[in-house]
């Protein structure tokens, strides 16, 4: 009890540690790396809710020498069927980076969330993408439903407090313009649009830091490097039209002039969508488009992964629908028979 006591006050770890002085002290790291820059505040915040929410019920009493590879195991192969695959792989993306910081500082000799099992994903879905009907009629009864927003159910005007519904018809046709991501496109400035060369500068995102609110942070997300963008000719107007309004800041504004909030937009999303008869689609759901878009026009994969800011790998695994890839073997192989049906 001695040594656990003097572990505490001076912040020292071994293998009698408890997991949960292990994670708050990771906690800190974690923080730290975000107030440099190192780390997204998205990231901080997920890591944080799966320590709540799944890491720290199973483990919060077990002394660091007593967290095995089964024990790992166990507790993500139990959040997979609980809930979802994704889930599940944030789940053990913590296990992993909780074991490393505990190995770093001489709690545990191995990271025994290095050894657990594969994760099973189950049947990849389809990607779900709009086709040019549906985008048109999706649009058109957006543009409707914006208006229809702007009363309230006595017939009075709202103002301000409903421009967001008129603004989704503009975030839609943003999205198909450049295929960037929603916190992407919302962290967009007037500064960032240049409508004569038809460009979209895209190097910042949106993410909420708790205690401090909404904030603009430089690089895509996952600190990626930014794009620049050729737009086509039928976005220049509305851009156009955006950036003048900015006078230089947000391009697409909250109520009170400053950035809209991602999570709050995406509420708006699926009610709007909902409302009008496509539920089934998301904001990804527009960036999954581009790309089939562009590869119904038989553009070559990495003109999609550019397009994206993604690697050719993730941009054909997660964007691109499957296709008949044999075509022009299918036409050759036709010539097999060709003389013995002509005898």
């Amino acid at each position: 009890m001695a040594e656990l006591s003097a572990e505490v006050r001076r912040d020292e770890l071994s293998g009698d540690t408890r997991m949960a002085k292990v994670a708050d002290l990771w906690v800190k790291e974690l923080l730290r790396e975000e107030a440099l820059g190192d780390r997204s505040p998205n990231t901080v915040r997920l890591y944080r809710g799966q320590l709540r929410n799944w890491v720290l019920p199973h483990l919060r009493e077990l002394q660091a020498r007593e967290v095995t590879v089964s024990t790992c195991d166990r507790l993500v192969k139990k959040v997979h069927d609980a809930t979802s695959y994704d889930n599940a792989k944030s789940v053990r993306a913590v296990l992993t980076g909780l074991c490393s910081y505990a190995v770093r500082h001489g709690a545990m000799t191995v990271n025994p969330a290095r050894s657990i099992g594969r994760l099973a994903r189950g049947e990849q879905k389809e990607v779900a993408a709009l086709d040019l009907t549906q985008l048109s009629d999706l649009l058109a009864r957006l543009e409707t439903l914006a208006e229809r927003k702007q009363t309230d159910s006595k017939g009075r005007r709202l103002g301000v407090r409903a421009h967001v519904w008129l603004d989704l018809p503009d975030i839609v046709r943003t999205m198909l313009a450049t295929g960037v991501r929603l916190g992407e496109l919302l962290a967009l400035a007037g500064d960032d649009v240049d409508p004569a060369q038809r460009l979209v500068h895209v190097d910042h995102h949106i993410v909420r830091v708790k205690g401090v609110g909404l904030v603009r942070v430089a690089k895509r997300k996952g600190k990626r490097a930014g794009l620049t963008l050729q737009v086509p000719e039928w976005s220049v107007p509305m851009l156009r039209r955006r950036k003048l309004a900015s006078g230089g800041g947000p391009l697409f504004p909250s109520a009170n002039g400053e950035w809209l909030d991602p999570s709050n937009v995406i509420h708006r999303i699926q009610e709007a969508f909902a409302a009008v008869g496509y539920g089934w689609v998301s904001s990804h759901v527009f960036r999954k488009t581009v790309a089939t878009v562009l590869d119904e026009a038989d553009l070559p994969l990495s003109a999609i992964a550019d397009q994206l800011g993604n690697t050719q790998d993730v941009a054909d695994k997660h964007y691109r629908r499957r296709r008949v890839a044999n075509k022009a073997s299918a036409d050759a192989l036709e010539g097999m028979f060709t003389q013995e049906a002509g005898a």
